[in-house]
C-alpha cells in the first residue's frame, strides 16, 4: 500500500498499510499471467494493479504490464495519500497514537511466555525489548518487520513508491481511495483486546519470512492464486477473522463506490492497491465482476 516514514529511536521505519506479516505477503499480486487488469464497462475502462512492497533491486524492472497501464492512464490512484504520509508532522502524529501511555505496556498486557519470546526474538536482532515495551502491536509489527527485511537484504522500494516518485516527477494526476487517518486507525487498533495472541502470531510469522518472501515473489510472477490464498489468506481469516474483516473486506466494500465513480468518467485511471485486496470471494476482482465489469488480465 502506501508508505509512512516514521522515526523511532535511531531507526527509520517504512510502514505498510496491511497488518500482520501476512499482510505484506497478501500485498502481492497473485493472478494468472499478470498483476494488472484492464477493467471495462461499456466504452470506458480503467486499470487495476496488485502491488507488492517488499522488493529488492533484483526485482526490477517490474512486469511490463505496470508500465503499459501507467503510460495509458490519466490518473494514478493509491490506497491513501502517500504525499501526506511523508510529512514529518504526520509521522509525529502517527507515533503519538502508536505508543501506550505511561501506565500501560506490553509487559503488563502479554503473558510471561509471550513477552519472553518477544524479548528473545528482538535480542537476536540487536533490539532491546525495553525499547518497544510501550509500542502497540501495530508498531511492534512495523518495527520488527522492517528490521527483518533489512537483515534479509530486501528493503528496496515497492511498487507504490516507485510509481509515486515517477508520477511526481512527470506531473501525473494522483488520487487516493481513503484518508491516511483511516489507515492510522487500523494500526492503532490492531490487536486491541488480543495483544498476546497477535504478538505471538507476529513472532512466529517473522520466523517464516525468508520462505514466505520466496513464495510471495514466485506467486507474483507466476500467478498461483490458489496456493497463495491457502497458505496466507486462509490462516489470517481463521486466526484473526475480525482483523481480516477490517483490513480487507470492509475496506474493499468502502472503496467500491469510489472505484465505480471513477470508472464512469472519461479519464482512464490506474488504481494500485495491495493485491491481497484483489483476491478471494470478497476481493475487488470478484466485486467488480458482480457489478458487471469485464476484467481482462494484461
Amino acid at each position: 500500500m502506501n508508505f509512512l516514514y516514521l522515526k523511532t529511536k535511531h531507526r527509520i521505519i517504512k510502514q505498510w498499510s496491511a497488518g500482520v506479516l501476512c499482510f505484506f505477503i497478501l500485498i502481492l499480486a497473485a493472478h494468472a499471467g499478470s498483476p494488472v487488469w484492464k477493467v471495462s464497462q461499456g466504452n470506458r475502462h480503467f486499470y487495476l494493479g496488485g502491488t507488492i512492497h517488499i522488493l529488492g533491486e533484483s526485482d526490477y524492472p517490474l512486469p511490463g504490464s505496470f508500465d503499459t497501464a501507467y503510460d495509458n492512464c490519466d490518473t494514478l490512484v493509491f490506497e491513501a495519500d502517500i504525499q501526506k504520509s511523508q510529512d514529518p508532522q504526520f509521522a509525529q502524529t502517527f507515533m503519538s497514537k502508536m505508543v501506550y501511555p505511561d501506565n500501560k505496556s506490553l509487559k503488563k498486557l502479554l503473558t510471561p511466555d509471550t513477552f519472553r519470546a518477544l524479548e528473545s526474538f528482538s535480542a537476536d536482532r540487536g533490539v532491546m525489548v525495553e525499547a518497544m515495551n510501550r509500542f502497540k502491536p501495530g508498531l511492534v509489527l512495523i518495527t520488527l518487520t522492517q528490521i527483518e527485511i533489512e537483515r534479509l537484504g530486501v528493503a528496496g522500494i515497492g511498487v507504490d513508491e516507485f510509481f509515486f516518485s515517477r508520477a511526481v516527477k512527470e506531473g501525473k494526476k494522483m488520487l487516493h481511495l481513503e484518508n491516511i487517518e483511516e489507515q492510522v486507525a487500523l494500526f492503532e487498533n490492531m490487536g486491541k483486546g488480543s495483544e498476546d495472541e497477535l504478538i505471538a502470531y507476529i513472532i512466529e510469522d517473522l520466523k517464516k519470512l525468508p520462505g514466505l518472501l520466496a513464495l510471495m515473489k514466485s506467486a507474483w510472477k507466476t500467478g498461483d492464486a490458489p496456493s497463495l490464498e491457502k497458505t496466507v489468506l486462509d490462516p489470517l481469516k481463521n486466526d484473526f477473522p475480525e482483523l481480516y474483516q477490517s483490513i480487507f473486506t470492509e475496506r474493499n466494500q468502502k472503496w467500491m463506490p469510489k472505484i465505480q465513480t471513477m470508472a464512469a468518467t472519461p479519464e482512464v485511471e490506474f488504481i494500485l492497491v495491495g493485491a491481497g485486496h484483489l483476491i478471494g470471494e470478497q476481493g475487488l476482482l470478484a466485486l467488480l465482476r458482480e457489478k458487471g465489469f469485464t476484467l481482462t488480465n494484461q
